[in-house]
Protein backbone atom coordinates (compact mmCIF):
# COMPACT_ATOMS: atom_id res chain seq x y z
CA UNK A 1 0.00 0.00 0.00
CA UNK A 2 2.90 2.42 0.91
CA UNK A 3 4.58 1.45 -2.22
CA UNK A 4 1.50 2.35 -4.33
CA UNK A 5 0.60 5.78 -2.57
CA UNK A 6 4.31 6.16 -2.72
CA UNK A 7 3.91 5.34 -6.90
CA UNK A 8 0.23 7.64 -7.38
CA UNK A 9 2.34 10.54 -5.38
CA UNK A 10 5.70 10.25 -7.42
CA UNK A 11 3.40 10.13 -10.53
CA UNK A 12 1.41 13.38 -10.04
CA UNK A 13 4.68 14.97 -8.82
CA UNK A 14 6.45 13.97 -12.31
CA UNK A 15 3.00 15.65 -13.83
CA UNK A 16 3.21 18.91 -11.83
CA UNK A 17 6.98 19.35 -12.84
CA UNK A 18 6.04 18.89 -16.28
CA UNK A 19 3.48 21.31 -15.94
CA UNK A 20 5.54 23.14 -13.79
CA UNK A 21 7.96 23.20 -17.30
CA UNK A 22 4.94 24.54 -19.43
CA UNK A 23 4.27 27.73 -17.06
CA UNK A 24 7.76 28.20 -17.84
CA UNK A 25 7.85 27.86 -21.35
CA UNK A 26 4.61 29.83 -21.74
CA UNK A 27 6.31 32.42 -19.96
CA UNK A 28 9.12 32.46 -21.68
CA UNK A 29 6.56 32.89 -25.29
CA UNK A 30 5.08 36.11 -23.54
CA UNK A 31 8.49 37.60 -23.16
CA UNK A 32 9.43 36.54 -27.05
CA UNK A 33 6.07 38.43 -28.48
CA UNK A 34 6.76 41.13 -25.96
CA UNK A 35 10.04 41.58 -27.04
CA UNK A 36 8.87 41.55 -30.76
CA UNK A 37 5.96 43.96 -30.55
CA UNK A 38 8.19 46.04 -28.47
CA UNK A 39 11.08 46.08 -30.67
CA UNK A 40 8.34 47.30 -33.40
CA UNK A 41 6.99 49.36 -31.76
CA UNK A 42 10.45 51.78 -30.56
CA UNK A 43 11.43 50.89 -34.56
CA UNK A 44 8.59 53.24 -35.85
CA UNK A 45 8.33 55.34 -33.41
CA UNK A 46 12.15 56.54 -33.98
CA UNK A 47 11.03 57.14 -38.22
CA UNK A 48 9.48 59.66 -36.59
CA UNK A 49 6.16 60.16 -39.12
CA UNK A 50 3.12 62.41 -38.02
CA UNK A 51 1.27 62.84 -40.91
CA UNK A 52 -0.79 59.67 -41.88
CA UNK A 53 0.78 59.93 -45.14
CA UNK A 54 0.06 56.95 -47.75
CA UNK A 55 4.30 56.09 -47.10
CA UNK A 56 3.55 56.29 -43.18
CA UNK A 57 0.97 53.73 -43.59
CA UNK A 58 2.64 51.24 -45.57
CA UNK A 59 5.58 51.30 -43.64
CA UNK A 60 2.86 50.78 -40.49
CA UNK A 61 1.60 48.12 -42.69
CA UNK A 62 5.63 47.10 -43.78
CA UNK A 63 5.77 45.91 -39.43
CA UNK A 64 2.70 44.12 -39.39
CA UNK A 65 4.01 42.13 -42.37
CA UNK A 66 7.62 41.72 -40.41
CA UNK A 67 6.56 40.81 -37.06
CA UNK A 68 4.43 37.70 -36.52
CA UNK A 69 3.30 39.03 -33.09
CA UNK A 70 1.71 42.27 -34.19
CA UNK A 71 -1.83 42.12 -35.54
CA UNK A 72 -2.00 46.23 -36.10
CA UNK A 73 -0.14 49.46 -35.81
CA UNK A 74 -1.66 52.89 -34.83
CA UNK A 75 -0.77 56.39 -35.01
CA UNK A 76 -2.33 59.45 -32.74
CA UNK A 77 -2.26 62.90 -32.86
CA UNK A 78 -3.16 65.43 -30.42
CA UNK A 79 -4.50 62.82 -28.74
CA UNK A 80 -6.66 60.90 -30.98
CA UNK A 81 -6.16 57.75 -33.45
CA UNK A 82 -6.00 59.08 -37.05
CA UNK A 83 -4.38 56.17 -39.05
CA UNK A 84 -3.29 52.72 -38.68
CA UNK A 85 -1.70 50.07 -40.66
CA UNK A 86 -5.01 49.62 -42.72
CA UNK A 87 -5.20 53.61 -43.48
CA UNK A 88 -6.80 56.81 -42.63
CA UNK A 89 -9.74 56.58 -40.07
CA UNK A 90 -12.78 58.06 -41.02
CA UNK A 91 -13.73 59.01 -37.76
CA UNK A 92 -10.40 59.79 -35.42
CA UNK A 93 -11.14 58.24 -31.33
CA UNK A 94 -9.64 59.63 -28.61
CA UNK A 95 -7.04 58.87 -27.07
CA UNK A 96 -7.43 56.45 -23.82
CA UNK A 97 -4.59 56.12 -20.74
CA UNK A 98 -2.84 52.75 -20.61
CA UNK A 99 -4.50 50.17 -18.18
CA UNK A 100 -0.70 50.19 -16.51
CA UNK A 101 3.23 50.41 -17.68
CA UNK A 102 5.76 48.42 -17.76
CA UNK A 103 9.41 49.22 -17.86
CA UNK A 104 10.93 51.39 -20.72
CA UNK A 105 7.86 53.55 -20.39
CA UNK A 106 5.57 50.82 -22.36
CA UNK A 107 2.07 51.43 -21.70
CA UNK A 108 -0.43 48.46 -21.76
CA UNK A 109 -3.85 48.25 -22.59
CA UNK A 110 -5.77 45.25 -21.99
CA UNK A 111 -8.96 44.31 -24.30
CA UNK A 112 -9.03 46.68 -27.15
CA UNK A 113 -11.58 46.17 -29.23
CA UNK A 114 -9.63 46.73 -33.35
CA UNK A 115 -11.16 49.22 -35.31
CA UNK A 116 -11.60 47.76 -38.59
CA UNK A 117 -12.03 44.31 -38.17
CA UNK A 118 -13.99 44.28 -34.67
CA UNK A 119 -12.65 40.73 -34.02
CA UNK A 120 -12.00 39.31 -30.37
CA UNK A 121 -10.01 41.91 -28.08
CA UNK A 122 -6.88 42.63 -28.39
CA UNK A 123 -3.94 43.37 -26.31
CA UNK A 124 -2.51 47.43 -26.78
CA UNK A 125 0.82 48.15 -26.46
CA UNK A 126 1.89 52.07 -26.89
CA UNK A 127 4.90 53.85 -27.31
CA UNK A 128 5.49 57.48 -28.20
CA UNK A 129 2.51 58.77 -30.90
CA UNK A 130 2.18 54.64 -31.77
CA UNK A 131 0.87 51.59 -30.60
CA UNK A 132 0.68 47.90 -31.83
CA UNK A 133 -1.98 45.61 -31.05
CA UNK A 134 -1.32 41.99 -30.60
CA UNK A 135 -3.49 38.81 -30.41
CA UNK A 136 -3.50 37.46 -26.92
CA UNK A 137 -3.43 33.85 -28.64
CA UNK A 138 0.15 35.18 -29.24
CA UNK A 139 1.23 34.91 -25.79
CA UNK A 140 0.22 31.68 -25.19
CA UNK A 141 1.21 29.91 -28.67
CA UNK A 142 2.69 27.22 -27.34
CA UNK A 143 2.82 23.31 -28.58
CA UNK A 144 0.93 21.46 -25.99
CA UNK A 145 1.23 17.59 -25.92
CA UNK A 146 -2.37 16.45 -24.56
CA UNK A 147 -5.54 18.24 -24.02
CA UNK A 148 -3.61 20.13 -21.75
CA UNK A 149 -4.70 24.20 -20.83
CA UNK A 150 -3.16 27.73 -20.45
CA UNK A 151 -3.74 31.02 -19.00
CA UNK A 152 -1.38 33.84 -18.82
CA UNK A 153 -1.88 36.57 -16.38
CA UNK A 154 -0.25 39.89 -15.89
CA UNK A 155 1.54 40.71 -12.40
CA UNK A 156 -1.86 42.32 -10.86
CA UNK A 157 -3.39 38.93 -11.74
CA UNK A 158 -5.42 39.87 -14.61
CA UNK A 159 -5.89 36.76 -17.27
CA UNK A 160 -4.66 38.30 -20.80
CA UNK A 161 -4.51 35.00 -22.72
CA UNK A 162 -5.66 31.59 -22.44
CA UNK A 163 -5.42 28.28 -24.09
CA UNK A 164 -7.97 25.37 -24.42
CA UNK A 165 -10.50 26.99 -22.20
CA UNK A 166 -8.78 26.47 -18.92
CA UNK A 167 -11.33 26.01 -16.01
CA UNK A 168 -12.00 29.73 -14.29
CA UNK A 169 -11.68 29.00 -10.68
CA UNK A 170 -8.68 26.77 -11.13
CA UNK A 171 -7.09 29.38 -13.08
CA UNK A 172 -7.75 31.68 -10.02
CA UNK A 173 -7.19 29.63 -7.52
CA UNK A 174 -3.27 28.65 -9.15
CA UNK A 175 -2.28 32.42 -9.62
CA UNK A 176 -3.33 33.23 -6.10
CA UNK A 177 -1.68 30.47 -4.88
CA UNK A 178 1.38 30.04 -6.81
CA UNK A 179 3.28 26.63 -7.18
CA UNK A 180 1.76 23.15 -7.93
CA UNK A 181 -1.58 21.80 -6.78
CA UNK A 182 -4.94 19.70 -7.18
CA UNK A 183 -8.44 21.06 -7.93
CA UNK A 184 -10.76 17.89 -7.93
CA UNK A 185 -9.90 15.86 -10.94
CA UNK A 186 -7.67 18.29 -12.19
CA UNK A 187 -3.68 18.75 -11.58
CA UNK A 188 -2.25 22.69 -12.02
CA UNK A 189 1.00 24.34 -11.58
CA UNK A 190 1.72 28.39 -11.96
CA UNK A 191 5.05 29.68 -12.72
CA UNK A 192 5.07 33.21 -11.81
CA UNK A 193 7.68 36.10 -12.68
CA UNK A 194 7.87 39.75 -12.27
CA UNK A 195 5.29 40.26 -15.49
CA UNK A 196 3.46 37.44 -15.62
CA UNK A 197 2.06 34.23 -13.72
CA UNK A 198 1.52 31.44 -16.15
CA UNK A 199 -0.93 28.68 -15.10
CA UNK A 200 -0.98 25.32 -17.00
CA UNK A 201 -3.68 22.90 -16.08
CA UNK A 202 -4.68 19.20 -17.21
CA UNK A 203 -6.83 15.85 -16.25
CA UNK A 204 -5.47 13.70 -13.59
CA UNK A 205 -5.70 11.27 -15.80
CA UNK A 206 -2.80 12.16 -17.83
CA UNK A 207 -0.92 10.72 -14.69
CA UNK A 208 -1.74 6.99 -15.36
CA UNK A 209 0.38 6.50 -17.67
CA UNK A 210 3.81 7.85 -15.57
CA UNK A 211 1.62 5.74 -13.00
CA UNK A 212 1.88 2.49 -14.62
CA UNK A 213 5.95 2.67 -15.07
CA UNK A 214 5.98 3.86 -11.47
CA UNK A 215 4.13 0.53 -10.41
CA UNK A 216 6.11 -1.46 -12.89
CA UNK A 217 9.33 -0.43 -10.80
CA UNK A 218 7.48 0.24 -6.93
CA UNK A 219 4.81 -2.16 -6.35
CA UNK A 220 7.36 -5.63 -6.79
CA UNK A 221 10.03 -3.80 -4.96
CA UNK A 222 6.70 -2.80 -2.15
CA UNK A 223 5.75 -6.73 -2.08
CA UNK A 224 8.91 -7.51 -1.71
CA UNK A 225 9.55 -5.25 0.92
CA UNK A 226 6.39 -6.54 2.59
CA UNK A 227 7.29 -10.00 2.21
CA UNK A 228 10.25 -9.37 4.26
CA UNK A 229 8.41 -7.55 6.89
CA UNK A 230 5.97 -10.18 7.32
CA UNK A 231 8.51 -12.92 7.39
CA UNK A 232 10.31 -10.59 10.12
CA UNK A 233 7.61 -9.97 11.91
CA UNK A 234 6.31 -13.68 11.82
CA UNK A 235 10.08 -14.77 12.99
CA UNK A 236 10.30 -12.17 15.74
CA UNK A 237 6.49 -13.30 17.25
CA UNK A 238 6.84 -16.70 16.93
CA UNK A 239 10.34 -16.02 18.49
CA UNK A 240 8.94 -13.92 21.23
CA UNK A 241 6.07 -16.12 21.55
CA UNK A 242 8.23 -19.43 22.10
CA UNK A 243 8.69 -20.80 25.09
CA UNK A 244 12.47 -20.66 25.14
CA UNK A 245 12.05 -17.08 24.26
CA UNK A 246 9.37 -16.43 27.01
CA UNK A 247 11.96 -17.70 29.72
CA UNK A 248 15.38 -15.98 28.18
CA UNK A 249 12.88 -12.68 28.82
CA UNK A 250 12.07 -14.16 32.29
CA UNK A 251 15.42 -14.90 33.38
CA UNK A 252 16.61 -11.53 32.33
CA UNK A 253 13.93 -9.71 34.09
CA UNK A 254 14.39 -12.04 37.45
CA UNK A 255 10.81 -13.47 37.17
CA UNK A 256 11.47 -16.44 38.69
CA UNK A 257 11.26 -16.65 43.03
CA UNK A 258 10.75 -19.48 45.20
CA UNK A 259 7.39 -20.57 46.84
CA UNK A 260 7.67 -22.55 50.03
CA UNK A 261 5.94 -25.71 51.05
CA UNK A 262 6.31 -27.14 54.38
CA UNK A 263 7.95 -30.17 55.47
CA UNK A 264 6.40 -31.50 58.72
CA UNK A 265 6.67 -34.36 61.19
CA UNK A 266 4.09 -36.84 60.81
CA UNK A 267 3.68 -37.98 64.44
CA UNK A 268 3.04 -34.18 65.65
CA UNK A 269 2.35 -32.13 62.32
CA UNK A 270 5.49 -30.22 63.49
CA UNK A 271 7.12 -27.88 60.69
CA UNK A 272 10.90 -28.42 60.34
CA UNK A 273 11.49 -27.13 56.88
CA UNK A 274 10.50 -26.34 53.62
CA UNK A 275 11.54 -27.38 49.86
CA UNK A 276 11.83 -24.23 47.90
CA UNK A 277 9.88 -24.60 44.66
CA UNK A 278 10.48 -22.27 41.51
CA UNK A 279 7.68 -20.46 40.42
CA UNK A 280 7.48 -18.35 37.58
CA UNK A 281 5.69 -14.54 38.64
CA UNK A 282 4.97 -13.03 34.87
CA UNK A 283 4.38 -9.48 34.78
CA UNK A 284 0.62 -10.17 34.13
CA UNK A 285 0.62 -11.09 37.91
CA UNK A 286 0.24 -15.21 36.82
CA UNK A 287 2.19 -17.98 37.94
CA UNK A 288 3.26 -20.64 36.52
CA UNK A 289 4.62 -23.71 38.07
CA UNK A 290 7.91 -25.65 37.47
CA UNK A 291 6.55 -28.45 36.09
CA UNK A 292 5.38 -25.91 32.83
CA UNK A 293 8.94 -24.12 32.23
CA UNK A 294 11.42 -26.28 34.50
CA UNK A 295 11.30 -28.84 31.21
CA UNK A 296 11.87 -26.18 28.44
CA UNK A 297 14.67 -24.17 31.03
CA UNK A 298 16.57 -28.01 31.18
CA UNK A 299 16.76 -28.10 27.12
CA UNK A 300 19.47 -24.72 27.63
CA UNK A 301 21.58 -23.19 29.84
CA UNK A 302 18.50 -21.44 30.71
CA UNK A 303 18.55 -23.96 33.87
CA UNK A 304 21.37 -22.79 35.37
CA UNK A 305 20.67 -18.98 35.38
CA UNK A 306 17.24 -20.12 36.94
CA UNK A 307 18.82 -22.05 39.67
CA UNK A 308 20.93 -19.63 40.41
CA UNK A 309 17.65 -17.02 40.75
CA UNK A 310 16.10 -19.56 42.94
CA UNK A 311 19.06 -19.52 45.26
CA UNK A 312 19.45 -15.94 45.79
CA UNK A 313 16.38 -15.65 46.65
CA UNK A 314 15.74 -18.45 48.92
CA UNK A 315 18.60 -17.32 50.96
CA UNK A 316 17.85 -13.15 50.52
CA UNK A 317 14.37 -14.56 51.99
CA UNK A 318 14.93 -16.76 54.94
CA UNK A 319 18.71 -16.02 56.13
CA UNK A 320 16.90 -14.28 59.49
CA UNK A 321 15.24 -17.89 60.28
CA UNK A 322 17.96 -19.93 58.93
CA UNK A 323 19.90 -19.35 62.14
CA UNK A 324 20.97 -22.27 64.56
CA UNK A 325 18.49 -21.23 67.02
CA UNK A 326 15.76 -21.24 64.50
CA UNK A 327 15.96 -24.93 63.36
CA UNK A 328 14.64 -24.33 60.12
CA UNK A 329 15.49 -25.94 56.93
CA UNK A 330 15.16 -25.55 53.32
CA UNK A 331 15.38 -27.64 50.69
CA UNK A 332 17.02 -26.38 46.93
CA UNK A 333 16.42 -28.53 43.97
CA UNK A 334 19.48 -28.94 42.02
CA UNK A 335 18.90 -29.94 38.17
CA UNK A 336 20.84 -32.61 36.70
CA UNK A 337 23.34 -30.41 35.01
CA UNK A 338 23.99 -28.86 38.62
CA UNK A 339 24.41 -32.19 39.98
CA UNK A 340 26.96 -33.66 36.93
CA UNK A 341 29.03 -29.88 36.87
CA UNK A 342 28.76 -29.09 40.88
CA UNK A 343 28.24 -25.64 39.52
CA UNK A 344 26.03 -23.85 41.94
CA UNK A 345 28.81 -24.93 44.71
CA UNK A 346 30.57 -22.03 44.92
CA UNK A 347 27.80 -19.78 44.94
CA UNK A 348 25.85 -21.18 47.84
CA UNK A 349 28.55 -20.80 49.83
CA UNK A 350 29.88 -17.44 49.12
CA UNK A 351 25.87 -16.13 49.95
CA UNK A 352 26.20 -18.66 53.21
CA UNK A 353 29.16 -17.14 54.44
CA UNK A 354 27.99 -13.59 53.42
CA UNK A 355 24.46 -14.01 55.66
CA UNK A 356 26.50 -16.72 58.18
CA UNK A 357 24.13 -19.64 57.37
CA UNK A 358 25.06 -22.59 58.70
CA UNK A 359 25.63 -25.14 55.41
CA UNK A 360 23.53 -27.69 57.32
CA UNK A 361 20.62 -25.25 57.11
CA UNK A 362 19.97 -25.75 52.88
CA UNK A 363 19.39 -29.49 51.59
CA UNK A 364 19.82 -29.99 48.21
CA UNK A 365 17.45 -31.98 46.22
CA UNK A 366 18.75 -33.81 43.46
CA UNK A 367 16.52 -36.28 41.06
CA UNK A 368 17.73 -39.77 39.49
CA UNK A 369 18.15 -38.14 36.25
CA UNK A 370 21.11 -36.60 38.00
CA UNK A 371 23.21 -40.04 38.41
CA UNK A 372 23.21 -40.75 34.85
CA UNK A 373 26.70 -40.23 35.28
CA UNK A 374 27.08 -41.72 38.43
CA UNK A 375 31.03 -40.32 38.37
CA UNK A 376 30.56 -36.76 38.18
CA UNK A 377 27.27 -37.18 40.32
CA UNK A 378 29.34 -38.85 43.46
CA UNK A 379 32.03 -36.09 43.01
CA UNK A 380 29.94 -32.91 43.57
CA UNK A 381 27.74 -34.91 46.43
CA UNK A 382 31.01 -35.60 48.03
CA UNK A 383 31.97 -31.66 47.88
CA UNK A 384 28.44 -30.70 49.15
CA UNK A 385 28.57 -33.12 52.04
CA UNK A 386 32.21 -31.71 52.56
CA UNK A 387 30.72 -27.95 52.66
CA UNK A 388 28.15 -29.32 55.08
CA UNK A 389 25.02 -29.58 53.25
CA UNK A 390 22.73 -32.21 53.87
CA UNK A 391 21.86 -34.56 50.32
CA UNK A 392 18.08 -35.37 49.31
CA UNK A 393 17.35 -38.22 46.51
CA UNK A 394 14.04 -36.50 45.26
CA UNK A 395 10.87 -38.23 43.12
CA UNK A 396 12.51 -41.80 44.30
CA UNK A 397 11.74 -44.51 41.86
CA UNK A 398 10.78 -42.73 39.06
CA UNK A 399 14.34 -42.66 36.96
CA UNK A 400 17.10 -44.93 36.98
CA UNK A 401 18.44 -45.52 40.55
CA UNK A 402 18.89 -48.96 41.71
CA UNK A 403 20.20 -50.30 45.32
CA UNK A 404 23.82 -50.57 44.33
CA UNK A 405 23.88 -47.02 43.26
CA UNK A 406 22.46 -45.47 46.06
CA UNK A 407 24.19 -47.31 48.31
CA UNK A 408 27.40 -45.71 46.69
CA UNK A 409 26.22 -42.21 46.69
CA UNK A 410 26.40 -40.04 49.54
CA UNK A 411 23.08 -39.37 50.22
CA UNK A 412 21.36 -38.37 53.43
CA UNK A 413 17.78 -38.48 52.68
CA UNK A 414 15.53 -40.26 49.96
CA UNK A 415 12.21 -39.11 49.05
CA UNK A 416 9.37 -41.18 48.54
CA UNK A 417 7.54 -39.42 44.83
CA UNK A 418 4.12 -38.67 45.13
CA UNK A 419 2.89 -41.71 42.94
CA UNK A 420 3.66 -44.38 45.42
CA UNK A 421 1.94 -42.41 47.76
CA UNK A 422 -1.14 -42.04 45.86
CA UNK A 423 -1.35 -45.63 45.46
CA UNK A 424 -1.68 -46.00 49.05
CA UNK A 425 -5.11 -48.11 50.22
CA UNK A 426 -5.81 -48.79 46.72
CA UNK A 427 -5.48 -52.11 44.79
CA UNK A 428 -3.10 -50.58 42.10
CA UNK A 429 0.03 -52.67 41.26
CA UNK A 430 2.39 -50.27 42.53
CA UNK A 431 0.51 -50.14 46.14
CA UNK A 432 3.03 -52.53 47.85
CA UNK A 433 6.20 -50.61 46.13
CA UNK A 434 6.17 -48.37 48.60
CA UNK A 435 6.84 -51.10 51.43
CA UNK A 436 9.45 -51.76 49.57
CA UNK A 437 11.01 -48.33 49.65
CA UNK A 438 11.12 -47.56 52.81
CA UNK A 439 12.72 -50.79 53.69
CA UNK A 440 15.68 -50.53 51.41
CA UNK A 441 15.97 -47.13 53.10
CA UNK A 442 15.75 -48.29 56.25
CA UNK A 443 18.84 -50.61 54.68
CA UNK A 444 20.81 -47.97 53.69
CA UNK A 445 19.82 -45.78 56.37
CA UNK A 446 18.52 -42.68 55.01
CA UNK A 447 16.18 -41.00 56.46
CA UNK A 448 12.50 -41.36 54.54
CA UNK A 449 10.42 -37.86 53.05
CA UNK A 450 7.02 -39.18 51.76
CA UNK A 451 5.51 -35.98 49.30
CA UNK A 452 2.46 -35.93 47.92
CA UNK A 453 0.30 -36.95 50.95
CA UNK A 454 -3.29 -35.48 50.52
CA UNK A 455 -5.08 -37.39 53.08
CA UNK A 456 -5.55 -38.31 56.54
CA UNK A 457 -5.07 -42.41 56.03
CA UNK A 458 -1.93 -41.82 53.87
CA UNK A 459 -0.79 -39.63 56.57
CA UNK A 460 -1.37 -42.44 59.18
CA UNK A 461 0.00 -45.09 56.87
CA UNK A 462 3.08 -43.75 56.43
CA UNK A 463 3.74 -42.90 59.97
CA UNK A 464 2.88 -46.44 61.16
CA UNK A 465 5.74 -47.46 58.62
CA UNK A 466 8.04 -45.56 60.60
CA UNK A 467 8.17 -42.74 58.04
CA UNK A 468 9.21 -39.58 60.34
CA UNK A 469 8.29 -36.53 57.47
CA UNK A 470 6.78 -35.72 54.94
CA UNK A 471 4.74 -33.14 52.64
CA UNK A 472 1.92 -32.61 50.64
CA UNK A 473 -1.33 -30.58 49.99
CA UNK A 474 -2.95 -32.53 53.37
CA UNK A 475 -0.48 -30.16 55.45
CA UNK A 476 -0.12 -26.99 52.93
CA UNK A 477 0.36 -25.93 49.85
CA UNK A 478 3.56 -24.26 48.60
CA UNK A 479 3.36 -20.30 49.70
CA UNK A 480 4.95 -17.17 49.68
CA UNK A 481 7.36 -16.18 51.65
CA UNK A 482 5.32 -14.31 54.39
CA UNK A 483 2.16 -17.01 54.02
CA UNK A 484 5.08 -19.89 54.94
CA UNK A 485 6.75 -17.67 57.76
CA UNK A 486 3.40 -17.26 59.02
CA UNK A 487 2.80 -21.43 59.07
CA UNK A 488 5.61 -22.19 60.36
CA UNK A 489 5.49 -19.93 63.39
CA UNK A 490 2.42 -21.75 64.03
CA UNK A 491 3.48 -24.89 63.49
CA UNK A 492 7.08 -25.55 64.94
CA UNK A 493 7.48 -26.86 68.16
CA UNK A 494 8.29 -24.55 71.10
CA UNK A 495 9.67 -27.17 73.15
CA UNK A 496 12.42 -28.81 70.86
CA UNK A 497 13.01 -25.75 68.77
CA UNK A 498 16.75 -26.11 69.95
CA UNK A 499 16.92 -29.75 68.48
CA UNK A 500 19.81 -30.19 66.74
CA UNK A 501 19.51 -30.32 62.96
CA UNK A 502 20.65 -33.42 60.40
CA UNK A 503 24.53 -32.98 59.50
CA UNK A 504 26.29 -34.27 56.66
CA UNK A 505 27.47 -36.81 58.75
CA UNK A 506 24.47 -37.56 60.91
CA UNK A 507 21.16 -40.10 59.92
CA UNK A 508 18.69 -39.03 62.27
CA UNK A 509 17.43 -35.93 63.28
Amino acid sequence: MAMYLLGRSRSVETEQRHLTDYGNWTVMRANITLSDAVAALKDVEAQRWHDCSQAHIEAMRLYTMNHRAINEVGFFKDGYLVCTSWGVVDHPLPRRPPDYRIDGGIGVHLRVTPLVTRGQPMIGFEYGSHNVLVDPVRMVDVLVDNEMALALANSNGEVLATLNNPDPAVVRQAIDHPGPGEAGNLLYSSYRTSLWTAVAIERRTYTRADFHRQELVLLPVGLLIAGLMVGTITWALRRRLSPLSELEIAVKNKEFIPWYQPIVELATGRCIGAEALARWHRPDGTIVGANIFIPVAEQSELIRLITDLIVERTIADMYPFLSRKAGLHIAINLSADDVETGRPLPLLAELLRERGIPPNRIWLEVTERGFINATAARDTLMRAQAQGHIIAVDDFGTGYSNLGLLHSLPLNVLKIDKSFVDAIGTESATSTVIAHIIDMANELQLEIIAEGIETAAQAEYLRSRGVRYGQGWFFAKAMQREEFLAYYRLHKDKEVKSEPALSSNETTW
